[in-house]
């Protein structure tokens, strides 16, 4: 059993040619994905339709201590405590039916708002940055699995994490491992400098464990974050810092993406 390992800079990432069949449109959908990340970088982008700050669809960064999910250039961000997501294997989850869309971490839920986005976009998917691909925005570590599913929100409550890959069926547009590249759209990804490593999650050699509050340790020889009511935001456009993310414009500290 191995991860995917991207490298943390501008030449590491999965790309997938833009396609309608991952438009989700104002329907259902889930994307999940299980993760190690061990980058410094800016604005690590996990995954992204689109660019910063003009053309993003949809996407989610995890950068200066919060988790961050892009939509239409809009974003909500809810705050992580570092030990939660810096090296460390953690689970996200987002879903959206009938239109109430929550985020899930390690199968508990940190947020949830309506949402009736209708995203459609004529810009390409990336996994480990976004469609124009940069350093600041480059994601480094490892990805267990990634998938994107059309038309069904497979997490509706809380949960426990499975510790066996999902099941392909037809609503899967993709199911990335290191393994395969599975799904509606597989075999168009295009691999640019993703490699593959022996880490993955230890509950994936034995039982779930679905505490947040304790770490996985990774495979030897390769190679609960704290939430409160007011770390909860929601960012409207045009209310941002000239950076990827950080503050709105009333803070006396502003940072720009480069």
């Amino acid at each position: 059993m191995s991860s995917l390992a991207f490298a943390g800079n501008s030449s590491s990432y999965l790309k997938i040619p833009n396609a309608s069949a991952f438009n989700f449109g104002t329907g259902d959908f889930t994307i999940e994905w299980y993760q190690y990340q061990t980058d410094t970088n800016s604005f690590p982008r996990i995954f992204q339709v689109g660019s910063y700050p003009s053309t993003v669809s949809i996407g989610v960064s995890i950068e200066g201590g919060s988790f961050i999910y892009w939509t239409n250039t809009a974003h909500v961000a809810r705050t992580l405590a570092s030990s939660s997501y810096k090296n460390v294997w953690v689970h996200f989850a987002i879903c959206r039916v009938s239109g109430v869309t929550s985020i899930y971490m390690n199968g508990t839920s940190i947020f949830s708002m309506n949402d009736t986005t209708n995203f459609s976009s004529a810009s390409d998917l990336t996994i480990g940055n976004e469609s124009t691909v940069s350093n600041t925005a480059a994601f480094g570590g490892y990805i267990t699995y990634f998938s994107w599913v059309k038309g069904v929100a497979l997490y509706t409550s809380n949960f426990t994490v499975s510790n066996q890959y999902p099941t392909l069926t037809s609503n899967y547009v993709l199911l990335l491992k290191a393994t395969s590249f599975d799904g509606t759209l597989g075999n168009t990804v295009a691999n640019t400098n993703v490699s593959t490593t022996p880490n993955v999650p230890l509950n994936f050699l034995a039982s779930n464990n679905n505490n947040n509050n304790q770490s996985v340790q990774v495979i030897p020889k390769s190679i609960k974050s704290l939430f409160t009511n007011n770390a909860l935001v929601y960012y409207s456009p045009g209310s941002l810092a000239a950076c990827g993310v950080g503050s709105v414009r009333n803070s006396s500290a502003k940072r720009r993406k480069i």
